[in-house]
């Protein structure tokens, strides 16, 4: 078996180093094996002060249980499993002062099991990418989607045929009762209506008020 000369080691660590999102082996127990990548500091925060670790020391030991079943699932179905979880360098321990993106953080993990060696605790390959601002814009997107819903759902529009009595002009409504023209279209639809008097209507109902040209 070929080894790796140490030209070939310090290219392969400059190249893990540079990952911009961070790689974590933990073994089955929750371990921190080790850390790579993770370069990109403003959606990451650097995490090798956790080598060595476990999960349950670092973190609340409700989220802790949970990494551990979803590690649980990966090594179990022998395959990539992949889950969304959130978290900030505040529920890190250890993490508060780091350098990195501000407040919670959405992340989806892609955990892939690493074969079996004899003697050792079965491990796995937990990438996690930050999807915080896909995240965001997707709920933003939703939010517009609902509120133009909402605005539709408010929009009163007249169609179709209205019946209208040609001497009173009041309106016949679906239910076959007549409503005064005003009370209906301000009932179907986003109209307020002033009252008052044209022309012919004054000249007819107050002469004392014409004047003549």
């Amino acid at each position: 078996m070929s080894k790796h000369t140490p030209l070939q080691n310090d290219i392969s660590a400059a190249i893990f180093a540079a990952l911009p999102e961070p790689f974590f082996v933990f073994d089955e127990e929750g371990r921190y094996v080790h850390i790579f990548g993770g370069a990109d500091q403003q959606k990451y925060h650097r995490g090798e002060h956790l080598l060595g670790k476990r999960i349950h020391d670092v973190i609340d030991p409700y989220l802790a249980d949970r990494f551990i079943a979803e590690i649980e699932k990966a090594i179990a179905a022998n395959k990539v499993h992949t889950f969304t979880y959130q978290l900030s360098a505040q529920d890190i321990r250890g993490s508060e002062e780091l350098p990195g993106p501000p407040g919670k953080q959405w992340f989806e993990a892609h955990i892939s099991p690493i074969a079996a060696t004899a003697g050792q605790p079965r491990m796995v390959v937990w990438i996690a990418f930050n999807i915080t601002k896909l995240r965001n814009t997707v709920t933003e997107k939703e939010i517009l989607i609902t509120s133009l819903q909402n605005a539709i759902g408010e929009i009163k529009t007249l169609r179709g045929i209205l019946p209208i009595c040609s001497h009173c002009k009041k309106i016949r409504d679906d239910n076959g009762y007549w409503n005064q023209l005003e009370t209906y279209i301000k009932e179907h639809s986003e109209a307020d209506l002033s009252h008052g008097i044209c022309p012919e209507c004054l000249k007819k109902h107050y002469p004392e008020f014409t004047f003549n040209d």
